[in-house]
């Protein structure tokens, strides 16, 4: 297993440590490698291979390939652990009641991010599920849409003042920045000499991206996903994008 760090996850610690809050942030944060651990066991009972963990300073993300075909199990795993993991801490406080002040804020942690990751938005675990019960573009549109949703909910609840927290405005942060580099799939950009393999390219999801074709400055075509995967099977791929499309134009008149 990989792991690697992202370059905030550092800054945030060394924030929280000069703010006093290292304590409930390291405590929040065991929950989340629970949960992200949880992921990998299931990822790797199922017969996942090269998996990989970020660790992100609202969180943590494991990316999986999911070729082993029970991607919802891996996904459903994280937050049912974070719920056992709370109702086995409750049920300690329960039995000695004098643990119930260290463990308030683990159930807390526990109970907040199964709650958070069950959310339809993309990435979280709640929004890839989304997408692999509904993989058409329905699915992506509407988990794409409440990646946006959560974002902006995320900074009103900062900017109002009795809930801002750092934490909320980086959650924000980081789910606009999904939204807009993977939720939301920007067109590639090619030019008209380029060669027609050049076409494919795909997300993190293994899905092609559409395509703008330019001509310098100009864009003079636009294709779709469908078109992109028609021209690549129909012409020999050491032909440049602009003859591939001077030959589309010379059939449609035939």
């Amino acid at each position: 297993m990989k792991i690697r760090i992202h370059p905030t996850f550092v800054a945030f610690l060394a924030f929280c440590t000069a703010i006093g809050g290292l304590f409930r942030y390291l405590v929040a944060f065991s929950c989340v490698i629970l949960h992200e651990f949880s992921h990998y066991l299931i990822a790797r009972i199922a017969g996942e291979e090269d998996l990989a963990i970020t660790l992100m300073p609202y969180g943590a993300s494991l990316s999986i390939a999911g070729n082993s075909g029970r991607t919802a199990a891996i996904l459903i795993a994280g937050p049912l652990s974070n719920v056992i993991a709370a109702a086995f801490a409750l049920s300690l406080s329960w039995l000695f009641p004098e643990l119930y002040g260290i463990m308030k804020h683990f159930v807390q942690a526990n109970v907040s991010i199964a709650l958070v990751n069950l959310l339809p938005a993309y990435p979280l675990d709640g929004g890839r599920l989304a997408r692999e019960i509904f993989p058409g573009r329905g699915g992506r549109a509407f988990t794409s849409a409440m990646t946006l949703l959560l974002s902006l909910f995320c900074l009103i609840l900062f900017f109002i003042g009795k809930c801002g927290n750092l934490t909320l405005l980086t959650f924000a942060l980081f789910s606009a920045g999904y939204f807009f580099s993977f939720a939301y799939r920007r067109p590639v950009i090619r030019k008209m000499e380029d060669p027609l393999y050049s076409l494919v390219s795909t997300d993190r999801e293994g899905n092609l991206r559409k395509v703008k074709i330019k001509d310098g400055k100009k864009t003079v075509e636009k294709l779709s996903e469908e078109a992109v995967a028609r021209l690549v099977l129909s012409y020999p791929s050491n032909g440049s994008i602009g003859e591939v499309l001077q030959q589309e134009k010379e059939r449609a008149r035939e």
